[in-house]
């Protein structure tokens, strides 16, 4: 793939995260309203705590599956292993500790396969705590992206 078709990928894989961000901001703003410790939700804030952990997945995948990703490719790195993908993220400054990462992605699976009502009301929990460190990851990304210059000739440009 040349530098000019990576680029591009590379931009159109953040503005896709930027939306899926407002998204998962809205979601975020909801579940943050209702009281998680009452012995039965209504369906009602059930939907909102599943919208929330559904927006909170696919952000952590467009985040490592794609972004993370076609950065590497822009940087001429080595993808075949997402470990090293995570580890890099960590060298880039987006996260303190690569394992973060790994900690977000696993909670994400998790909660894709869990279906006993107590342990989900638990990992809606975990999901809420972990959502502002998700964005906060996700806000490190655009400075880096726009101190390297690769979107500014992109038709998307990153605003954040």
């Amino acid at each position: 793939m040349n530098t000019e078709r990576a680029i591009k990928i590379l931009c159109d894989n953040i503005y896709l995260l930027i939306k899926n961000v407002e998204w998962l901001q809205k979601s975020y703003n909801k579940a943050l309203k209702l009281n998680l410790n009452k012995e039965n939700l209504g369906e009602e804030d059930l939907e909102i705590l599943e919208t929330l952990s559904n927006r909170f997945g696919r952000t952590v995948d467009i985040l490592i599956n794609k972004v993370l990703r076609s950065l590497d490719v822009v940087e001429l790195e080595d993808i075949s292993r997402k470990l090293d993908i995570v580890i890099r993220a960590e060298k880039r400054g987006f996260v303190d500790d690569y394992r973060l990462l790994i900690a977000l992605k696993d909670l994400k699976n998790e909660f894709a396969h869990e279906y006993i009502q107590e342990n989900l009301i638990k990992k809606f929990k975990e999901i809420i705590e972990q959502t502002p460190f998700l964005m906060d990851v996700v806000e490190k990304v655009y400075p880096y992206v726009n101190i390297k210059k690769y979107c500014e000739q992109n038709d998307k440009v990153i605003k954040y």
